[in-house]
């Protein structure tokens, strides 16, 4: 085996094995000043608006550190996004294989690694693979009961409630290296049994290349940080349909 490949191998497989440590508890909440909560209340309506609604696809670098071992799986690969629908991301290892295919749907979902023969698929959420959190940032982008706002400068807070979770939102300066933006996007997913986040830094309302996202399990420890490379036309129909599904597009060999 390319040694590469064997070291990606063992991180990309970490994501069927983690489980969740003790979690950070959930920070503390004061009663809402009732024209800030007002006025943060048409601030995340303005930040859902803007988010795509059109299906989308990018190229992307993505590095990936397993908590365990501590080693760094690099590699390169594609997000096809449908808004509402599904997403699904590809990504290749050092010898241009297949290392990982994940496909999220709002009712089921699939994780592949080929190289190992493994596949993992299901319909509830599974706690020891990012999949609420990636059904929940892609497919209903900030959606949510909100329930609590408040201004902490040089942040903006929103709380909201989903099926199964918690979310914290926070307008925070972001400036990764190359972009001009200071805009970033925190958000805090916690359940029962997870705490995740993930950081997004986008230089602007729609999806273009240099734009970073950063996520972090807080239980498990995996971080994972996605660079996009390149942002393509709109992906074909069959990335969105269930992988093991006729006539649904195959990850790359």
């Amino acid at each position: 085996m390319h040694p590469v490949a064997g070291r990606s191998l063992v991180v990309v497989a970490s994501l069927s094995s983690l489980s969740c440590a003790p979690c950070p508890a959930s920070p503390t909440w004061h009663a809402p000043d009732a024209a800030a909560f007002a006025s943060l209340r048409v601030q995340l309506a303005e930040r859902r608006a803007a988010r795509p609604t059109r299906p989308w696809a990018a190229g992307i670098h993505v590095v990936m550190r397993e908590p365990r071992s501590g080693r760094t799986f690099e590699g390169r690969g594609a997000l096809a996004v449908a808004p509402s629908r599904a997403v699904r991301m590809i990504l290749l290892g050092g010898a241009g294989a297949t290392m990982l295919d994940v496909w999220v749907s709002g009712q089921r979902w699939r994780v592949a690694i080929p190289a190992l023969g493994v596949v993992r698929r299901g319909a509830a959420e599974a706690p020891d693979l990012p999949v609420g959190f990636l059904r929940w940032w892609f497919t209903e982008p900030l959606g949510g009961t909100l329930f609590a706002a408040e201004e902490r400068p040089p942040a903006q807070l929103w709380l909201l409630r989903t099926p199964g979770a918690v979310v914290q939102l926070e307008a925070v300066p972001c400036s990764p290296a190359g972009m001009s933006t200071e805009d970033g996007l925190l958000a805090t997913r916690r359940t029962a049994r997870t705490a995740e986040r993930v950081l997004e830094c986008r230089a602007g309302a729609q999806v273009s290349a240099g734009d970073v996202a950063e996520y972090e399990d807080l239980g498990g420890g995996l971080k994972v940080r996605v660079q996009v490379e390149s942002v393509s036309g709109t992906p074909p129909a069959e990335a969105f349909i269930d992988p093991d599904a006729p006539g649904a597009l195959a990850a790359s060999p």
